[in-house]
C-alpha cells in the first residue's frame, strides 16, 4: 500500500512539473519572420529575411540534430504559406525587394517527402501580405495585399490562378476561414496600408456582412497556425481598439463572439506592455497557445484550455513566465507534445511604449518553450484511476464476495449513451466525416458538445472498438463500395477518396478489417 501511494504521488508530481526554456540548435544564418511548420515530424522554416533586412530564398528543416537547407524558387518574406490536403505546402507572393518593398508574383509548392520545391506559376496579381486557404475540392483561395489593391483570386490545380471577385474593403494579412463545406469568410484588423480595418466580412460565396464585434476588437497578428477547435469553429486573438486589453474571438460559421475566460490575458508585465503573437490550437489537448513579449525581452506563454466552454463554462488560462532577453518573432511552431518553438527572430526595443522589431538585426537562436503547468485537461486521470483501482481492489474483492452481487450499470446512463451513439453514427455516416484524413475524436466531441473522454468511453463500451478502429472501419467499407462501383479507379484514388492519409495506411487497415489485401479482395469479389 505504501509503495502504491508513493507511485501515485510521483505521477502527480511529474504531471504538475514545469521547466524553463530549452535552446535548440542555432540556425546556420540569422533569420526573422519565417513561416514555421512541423511537417512529417520535421520542424521546417520557409523564407523570411536575414540581417540587413535582406530577403531569404531558403527553407530549412531540422533533422538529426542539425539544420538542412533547401533552395526555394522565390523569396516569400511577407508572403502566404498554406498546407495542402495532400501534405505539400504552397507558398506565394511576398516582398519583391529587400527592406520589405513591393510585391511579387511567384508561387511554388514544397514536397516534404523529397525536400524539393516546384514552381507553380504566378498569381493573378502581385501580392505581399496575402493569406490563403486550401479548400476541400483542391482549390486554394487567396486574398490580401500590402500597398497595392486587394481582391480574391482562386487557384485550380492544372489551371493556375485567376481573378475571382472584388473585396468590399482592402486588407492586409486577412484571416480566411472555412465557414461551411462550400464557403469561407475573409476579414482582418488591418487595411492594405496598415491602418485599422472595419468590421466588414467578405464571403467566398454570397454578399458581405458587417460584424460589430470587429469594430470594437481588432483581429490580431498573422494567421500562421491552425485555429480550428471544431467543425467551422475557430479561435482568433484580438485586441480592444480603445482599452488595449487582449481577448479571444470565438467564430462558429459566421457567428462571432468573445470567448469567456477565467482570467484575462495580461496587458502588462513589470517591465511594460505585452505584445502577444498569434494563436495556435492543439485539438488533442483542447488548448490554444500564444506567446507574449515585454520590453525587457521576457516571454510569457499563455495556454487557454477551451474544453470547459463546450459544457457552458469558461476557458481556463494558465500563464508561464520565461525571464530572459529572447528574440522577438511573430511566428512559432507547435511540436506534437505541445512545446512551442520560437525560431530566429529579431532584436527589438520599445518606441513610445510600443515594442518595435529591428528588421535589420536578426537572430540565430531557436528556443523551445514547454507548455507550462498542466491544466485539468492534462491531469493524468487514467493513471490515477488505474492506481486507485489497485489501491481499492482488495476491498472491492471482499465487498463483492460478501454481498454476492455484481456491479450494475446506471440505467439512466443507457438512453443518453445510445442517443449520443446515434448522433455519432449520423454525423459520421450522413456527412461522411470519415473521409477527413485528420479526423480526431476531439473534432467529433466538439460537434456533439461533449468531451473526447466521454466519446471514447461511449464508443468503447457500446461497440468494443477504439475511435480510430471505428473510423477506419467506415473507410474500409467505403473503399470496398468504390472498388465494386468504380473498378477503373486506382488504389491511390480509392485510398484518398476513402479518407486514408497514405497508401500504406490503406493497405494496413484494409487487411486488418477484411483479412485480405485490396487486390486479393477485389479478385475474390469479382470472380
Amino acid at each position: 500500500m505504501r509503495h502504491l501511494t508513493l507511485i501515485l504521488l510521483t505521477v502527480f508530481s511529474v504531471a504538475c512539473s514545469r521547466s524553463g526554456a530549452e535552446r535548440l540548435p542555432d540556425l546556420p544564418e540569422p533569420l526573422s519572420t519565417p513561416y514555421a511548420m512541423v511537417i512529417n515530424g520535421e520542424l521546417t522554416l520557409f523564407g523570411g529575411h536575414t540581417d540587413g533586412f535582406v530577403l531569404s530564398q531558403s527553407a530549412w528543416y531540422l533533422k538529426g540534430g542539425s539544420w538542412h537547407k533547401v533552395p526555394m524558387k522565390y523569396p516569400h518574406d511577407h508572403g502566404f504559406c498554406t498546407l495542402l490536403p495532400d501534405g505539400r505546402v504552397m507558398l506565394g507572393g511576398g516582398s519583391a525587394e529587400a527592406f520589405g518593398i513591393g510585391q511579387s508574383w511567384g508561387v511554388e509548392i514544397y514536397d516534404p517527402a523529397t525536400h524539393t520545391f516546384t514552381a507553380e506559376g504566378i498569381m493573378d496579381r502581385k501580392r505581399a501580405g496575402a493569406s490563403a486557404l486550401a479548400l476541400p475540392d483542391g482549390r486554394v483561395l487567396v486574398s490580401g495585399n500590402w500597398y497595392a489593391p486587394d481582391a480574391m483570386e482562386i487557384y485550380e490545380p492544372g489551371k493556375g490562378f485567376s481573378f475571382l471577385k472584388d473585396v468590399t474593403v482592402q486588407r492586409n494579412i486577412p484571416y480566411i476561414l472555412a465557414s461551411a463545406p462550400d464557403n469561407a469568410i475573409v476579414f482582418s484588423g488591418l487595411d492594405n496600408y496598415g491602418g485599422p480595418s472595419d468590421g466588414t466580412v467578405d464571403r467566398l460565396k454570397g454578399d458581405p456582412f458587417h460584424e460589430p464585434l470587429l469594430d470594437e476588437w481588432e483581429a490580431w497578428s498573422t494567421p500562421r497556425a491552425d485555429l480550428n477547435i471544431g467543425e467551422y469553429a475557430y479561435l482568433v486573438l484580438a485586441r480592444h481598439r480603445e482599452s488595449g486589453e487582449w481577448g479571444i474571438l470565438r467564430i462558429t460559421g459566421e457567428q462571432f463572439s468573445l470567448l469567456e475566460t477565467d482570467i484575462a490575458l495580461p496587458a502588462r508585465s513589470d517591465a511594460g506592455n505585452y505584445i502577444w503573437g498569434h494563436l495556435a490550437v492543439d485539438r488533442s489537448r483542447r488548448s490554444a497557445y500564444t506567446l507574449g513579449y515585454d520590453p525587457a525581452g521576457n516571454v510569457c506563454l499563455a495556454r487557454i484550455c477551451y474544453d470547459p466552454v463546450f459544457d457552458g463554462g469558461k476557458a481556463e488560462v494558465a500563464l508561464t513566465e520565461f525571464p530572459g532577453h529572447f528574440p522577438m518573432a511573430d511566428t512559432f511552431a507547435m511540436l506534437p507534445d505541445g512545446t512551442l518553438v520560437l525560431p530566429g527572430g529579431c532584436d527589438f526595443s520599445p518606441v513610445d511604449g510600443i515594442l518595435t522589431g529591428n528588421n535589420f538585426k536578426t537572430r540565430r537562436e531557436v528556443w523551445a518553450f514547454p507548455s507550462g503547468a498542466p491544466l485539468k485537461a492534462d491531469f493524468p486521470w487514467p493513471w490515477v484511476l488505474v492506481i486507485g483501482l489497485m489501491l481499492l481492489a482488495p476491498g472491492a474483492f471482499f465487498l463483492r464476495k460478501g454481498t454476492g452481487s455484481a456491479p450494475t450499470a446506471n440505467a439512466e446512463d443507457i438512453p443518453a449513451s445510445l442517443q449520443l451513439t446515434e448522433q455519432l453514427e449520423k454525423i459520421i455516416e450522413e456527412e461522411e466525416l470519415f473521409k477527413q484524413p485528420d479526423l480526431r475524436v476531439t473534432d467529433i466531441a466538439a460537434r456533439l458538445a461533449t468531451n473526447r473522454t466521454y466519446i471514447s468511453a461511449i464508443i468503447k463500451s457500446l461497440s468494443g472498438e477504439s475511435f480510430s478502429n471505428l473510423i477506419n472501419g467506415y473507410r474500409v467499407r467505403y473503399a470496398q463500395k468504390l472498388m465494386k462501383e468504380h473498378p477503373e479507379m486506382s488504389v491511390t484514388q480509392i485510398a484518398t477518396e476513402s479518407g486514408f492519409s497514405s497508401r500504406s495506411a490503406f493497405y494496413r487497415n484494409f487487411k486488418n478489417v477484411t483479412g485480405l489485401n485490396p487486390a486479393d479482395w477485389k479478385r475474390q469479389t469479382t470472380a
